[in-house]
Order: structure tokens, then C-alpha cells, then sequence
């Protein structure tokens, strides 16, 4: 079983109790619903400037810019909110152990994670870079601003008061 894998459902199963607990809090609550509509208002603009179709067809031509390893860009601070947006919405996150080749993340229909990591938001390999241009780069990453924005100020808000690297039982950094 690969060692992300491990990682990932372990450190899941200990935030699991206090995710339930942080979104009760009506300052992490209030920044995280604001984040999941700032994260959709992203999630359109790839759509819109047709991100999404061109890395889908990519991909079901063999290419696939999510490699194994690309999972430990996600800090525990990220994935704690990954897991409370799923549990916001009422859903259940599951990790594929089976998925061996790419990012642990990776699923069939693109990232599993709803705040994927910076670096791969960030990430437009030279042929998404020319199909989209300037003009729809700019705009992606404008309406993208504010995601990062609030991401970094929950991430922030977590390390200051989950202390999520020093309360569990192994080292996470």
C-alpha cells in the first residue's frame, strides 16, 4: 500500500471528530461557506475558458499532468478543509488506495479535492498556457484571487487554532 495512501486515511480518521466540531464554530463556518463559493466562482471560470475540456481530452489521450507525488502538496491545513467542505455538503471523501500511478487525488473525472492545492491551481502546462492565451489566463487567475485569498486566511486561522502539526501523533511537516 503506497505511503500517501497511509498518510492521507490516517490523518482523515483523526480530523474526522474535529472537523464536526470547527464547523459549529460560527467564524470557521462563516469562511468556509464563503471559500466553497469562491471556489465554484473559480471552478467556472475553467469551465468557461475551457480548462477543463482541454485537460479531459489530455488525459484521455494518455497525458496526465497529475503525477504520483503531487498528493503531498496538500497541507494537513488544506486537507482539514477539504474534509470540512465535503462534510458541509453532507458527502463523504474517499481516498482510492487503488490509485497508484497518479496524484492520490486524481479520479475519473478530475481532482477529488473541492480546494485543490496552490501549487497545482497554479499549474498551466505550456499547451493549456497557449489554448487559453492571455487574455482567459488572466481572467482565471483574477477570479481565482480570492479563492487563494481565503484559503490562506483559514489555513492561517488552523494553524493558529487546530494546531494540527504538533497535535498528532506523528510529524506532518
Amino acid at each position: 500500500m503506497r505511503e500517501s495512501y497511509i498518510y492521507f486515511a490516517t490523518l482523515k480518521k483523526f480530523m474526522e471528530p474535529l472537523i464536526e466540531e470547527f464547523i459549529k464554530i460560527p467564524f470557521y463556518r462563516e469562511r468556509l461557506e464563503s471559500l466553497d463559493k469562491a471556489i465554484q466562482n473559480s471552478k467556472k471560470a475553467f469551465d468557461e475558458a475551457g480548462s477543463f475540456s482541454f485537460c479531459k481530452s489530455c488525459a484521455e489521450s494518455g497525458i496526465n499532468c497529475c503525477g504520483e507525488g503531487l498528493e503531498w502538496k496538500l497541507s494537513p491545513e488544506e486537507f482539514f478543509i477539504n474534509l470540512s467542505l465535503f462534510a458541509l455538503k453532507g458527502k463523504a471523501f474517499e481516498i482510492d488506495e487503488h490509485n497508484v500511478d497518479n496524484c492520490l487525488f486524481l479520479g475519473k473525472e478530475g481532482c477529488l479535492l473541492e480546494l485543490v492545492p496552490l501549487f497545482c491551481r497554479n499549474f498551466f502546462c505550456s499547451n493549456l498556457s497557449k489554448f487559453l492565451g492571455q487574455k482567459r489566463l488572466i481572467f482565471i487567475q483574477e477570479t481565482m484571487e480570492e479563492e487563494a485569498h481565503l484559503s490562506f486566511r483559514l489555513c492561517e486561522y488552523l494553524k493558529n487554532n487546530l494546531n494540527l502539526r504538533g497535535g498528532l501523533p506523528w510529524n506532518t511537516t
